[in-house]
């Protein structure tokens, strides 16, 4: 009976990391059931480091239909050695484009690593925007995240912030109130964009 609750009570507590993030704002597609996030990391698993662990899960892919598709559209767990062909700075504006809801047109990028070139452009509001970029090896230029919450810094009091990893960082596009809340229940600190 004992084992019987035990398991029970691990039930409660993933689902209780998952409607806490879901009221901070971080939740997954409508089109996907919660039992993808257990098909590689089990419950014990999530329970053994809270919020953390699903946050990262939330924030990557998962294949569905022989199709690699965004788990949440509202944390992004971005592997920030990304940058090494024509494309790779066009998929981080889309990407951020689609957490931020914003309509983004006409988006297209250069990267030539060997000649240490790196733009991305688009537009936003009938405007051409062109950012030139960092070209260090294969690594993103994090001041894209600045110049993206320069661009937006009229919408509302929503901005992005970022959470520092080894190899790469966690993107959420949150209020400071969302990020003062997400920072209690998380070793990994969102920060205001570098």
């Amino acid at each position: 009976m004992l084992k019987l609750f035990g398991l029970f009570k691990k039930k409660t507590i993933f689902e209780d990391q998952l409607n806490q993030l879901s009221e901070l704002g971080i939740f997954m597609r409508a089109d996907l059931k919660k039992e993808l996030l257990l098909e590689e990391t089990s419950r014990s698993e999530y329970e053994e480091d809270p919020y953390n662990l699903l946050l990262l899960t939330l924030g990557g892919e998962a294949a569905v239909n022989d199709e690699f598709i965004n788990v949440s559209d509202k944390i992004w767990c971005l592997d920030t050695e990304c940058i090494e062909d024509h494309g790779d700075y066009a998929r981080v504006i889309m990407r951020l484009g689609n957490m931020t809801k914003l309509k983004l047109n006409k988006i297209t990028d250069y990267v030539d690593i060997q000649n240490s070139t790196a733009w991305v452009s688009f537009e936003y509001k009938n405007e051409l925007i062109r950012w030139e970029m960092k070209v260090d090896d294969d690594w993103l230029d994090m001041e894209i995240f600045k110049k993206f919450n320069e661009l937006i810094k009229t919408e509302q009091s929503v901005k992005l912030y970022i959470s520092i990893l080894n190899q790469g960082c966690l993107v959420g596009y949150f209020n400071k109130e969302q990020v003062m809340e997400l920072n209690k229940l998380t070793k990994y600190k969102f920060e205001d964009t570098p």
